[in-house]
This record gives structure tokens, sequence and C-alpha cells, in this order.
């Protein structure tokens, strides 16, 4: 059989197939005609999130560190702003979403021993992105897929009030049993500072305040004793030769003398203000969902997890909330909110848990 032959026979065998497949004509003109294309609506979501959240874990400095436990009624007093927001566009099954919170707040503390008081500050920023990829949807619900990054910024302040009159005894004391000291072996002046001094410097170590704040003056007592030790070793040898002759009158002029350089020393060094500002990226991934109950009801629940060294150790974040779709339009959310962030940056840790209630109201477009 030759290669004409061959050709003529092809023909045989799928003129029915086609003329099968494509129908008559006016039918193969009908599917022919092009689809009417569909696209996906626009879907945007806003909302003000109100966490009522508390603060408890561990901060510090140097190795200095203060276990932290403040609840929300102790901030929410002491709030000069606070400002929490939400939104989230969506086409089809993918979509952006983010949503910030931003406290500044302000506080007075009573302190005890060479401290009369503490004037506390803090502001705290909090911004999320994601980008989210819908993996299922049906008429019960959704799932997506979650990436992106969390911006944390803090900013503390602490201000110190000297005890005048607790300084004055403190230092009176000091002095005279050194001077007393002078006249036996073995005078040990380190462990009389700390007793009369640096014991009396409690309030500076971040417990117990109305605030989160991380204790910033941690460093101060130690400064104070080097200045004072090195203060009255400049003033031993004179004060001790003093003693040794008799000289009463001198070692009492000396005595006056030194005490007032301790106090005057000491309220210098406790007169000041501190502030520390730090801020740091992570990148996080996750998941959240929803499960429709009926039309009007339905869970919703989010977690995130970050940081891996880049900038937290470690970052968690979750969520689980009760909603409610009031309108076509209106949404509300109850549900309980918990943020842990391990972050560590030279001298400084950040281990805290902001946990807390999280009720939401929203609009959807």
């Amino acid at each position: 059989m030759n290669l004409l032959v061959k050709l003529s026979i092809v023909p045989i065998f799928f003129v029915p197939l086609i003329a099968g497949w494509a129908g008559t004509q006016e039918e193969a003109k009908v599917v022919e005609q092009p689809s009417v294309k569909t696209t996906e609506p626009w879907q945007i979501t806003v909302g003000g999130p109100g966490w009522l959240a508390g603060v408890s874990g561990t901060t510090g400095f140097h190795g200095v560190n203060s276990n932290i436990s403040v609840g929300v009624g102790q901030i929410l007093r002491h709030i000069n702003v606070i400002y929490s927001f939400g939104g989230e566009v969506r086409r089809g099954r993918f979509g952006v979403l983010g949503d910030l919170l931003y406290l500044n707040a302000q506080a007075g503390a009573d302190a005890t021993g060479l401290v009369s008081k503490l004037d506390l500050g803090l502001q705290q920023f909090l911004g999320e992105f994601f980008a989210s990829y819908r993996v299922i949807e049906g008429p019960r619900g959704w799932l997506d897929l979650l990436g992106g990054f969390r911006y944390t910024y803090l900013g503390e302040q602490v201000g110190l009030q000297a005890n005048n009159m607790a300084i004055n005894t403190a230092s009176t004391q000091l002095v005279d049993q050194f001077a007393q000291q002078l006249a036996t072996p073995n005078s040990d002046l380190r462990t009389l500072i700390q007793q009369n001094i640096l014991d009396k410097l409690t309030s500076l170590n971040g417990r117990n305040l109305p605030l989160p704040v991380a204790p910033i003056a941690s460093q101060e007592p130690g400064k104070i004793r080097d200045a004072v030790q090195q203060l009255i070793q400049s003033q031993e040898p004179e004060l001790a030769a003093a003693i040794r002759a008799g000289a009463q009158a001198r070692v009492n002029q000396l005595k006056a003398q030194l005490t007032n350089q301790v106090a005057n020393r000491v309220t210098s060094q406790l007169n000041r203000s501190f502030s520390f500002y730090d801020d740091w990226f992570d990148p996080l991934i996750g998941l959240r969902g929803r499960f429709n109950l009926n039309k009007a009801f339905y869970l919703t629940a989010e977690s995130d997890v970050g940081g891996f060294g880049i900038g937290s150790d470690i970052a968690v974040q979750a969520y689980a909330a009760l909603g409610c779709q009031i309108t076509r339009n209106i949404f509300s959310e109850v549900g309980y909110r918990y943020l842990y962030d391990d972050f560590r940056d030279t001298n400084f840790l950040y281990q805290l848990s902001l946990h807390g209630a999280q009720i939401t109201v929203g609009i959807n477009f």
C-alpha cells in the first residue's frame, strides 16, 4: 500500500469522530460561542478590635530582671492614648490583611527608702501585615494560609525623685559607722555602703509597678556604690589621722563635711530620668479559619508563629472567638487573644505575654 492510499484512509477514521464531537453545524456554532466570564468581587473588611490585655513575664537589663504582672485594670487607669484598627482586602482566594495597636500610658508610683517617687512612661506599637491564600472554602466556612511580619516598637521612661530626708539620715549613719570602724582593724566600707545605701534602693528593681516598664534604672545602685566608696576613700587618710590624734573637733568637722558630700552625691544620682527605646521585626507564618454554626453565628480562630531568631527568638500568637453577623454588613466578635514574645537585644531581655479578652466590631463591604 503506497503513501497516497494510506493518507486517504486516515480521514475515514477521524471524520465520524469529529462529526460526533461537533454535532451539526448549528450545534458547532453554539459550542464555539465564547462563554461569559465572571469576575471575582472585591471584599473589604474594617474593624476596631478592643483588646483588654494584661501583661506578665520577665524583662530587664544586664541580667537584672524583674517579674512583671500588671492587670488590664491597672493599665486602663493610666492610659493617655490607645488606638486599634484592623482591615482586610480580598479577591477570590487571595487577600491581604493587617492590624495595629498603639498604647501610650503614664503613671506615678510611690517608692520607699532613698527614693520618694517613680514617674513611669510607656509607649508600645504593634503592627501586623499578612498575605493570605484560601485553601478551603465552602458553605460551612473557610481556611487561610498566612505569611507576613509583625513590627514591635517599645519606649519606656523612668523618672526618679530623691528622698532628701532619708538620704541625709543614711549618709550620717554611714559616715558615723565608718569613723567607728577606722578605730578598729578590718573595716569593711563596702558592707557599710550596702547596708546604709544600696539596701534602701530596692524601688529601682522594677517590681510591683502599675505599668509593665522594665527596671531601666537597675544599674544605678552599682554606680552610686562606686561613687560613694571612691568619695569616702579619698577622705579616709585625713579622717583616720584626726581620730588617731584624738582631735575630736577636727573629727566632727571632717565627718560633717563627708556626710554632706555623700548626701549630695547620692541625691544627684537619684534626681534623674532614664529612657529606653527599641524595635524589631518578626517574620510570621500562620493559619486562620471560620466555621459557620448557622446564618448568624460562627466560630473563628487564628494562630501564627514567628521570630525564628531574625527579630525575636520566638513569637507566638493565638486568637479564638465567637462571632455574630448582626446584619449583612455589620459583625461582632467576642474572644480571647494571647501573644508571647521572647526578644533579646544586647543586654535587654523581653519575655512577656500579653493576654486578655478581645471585643471586635466591624463592617464588611
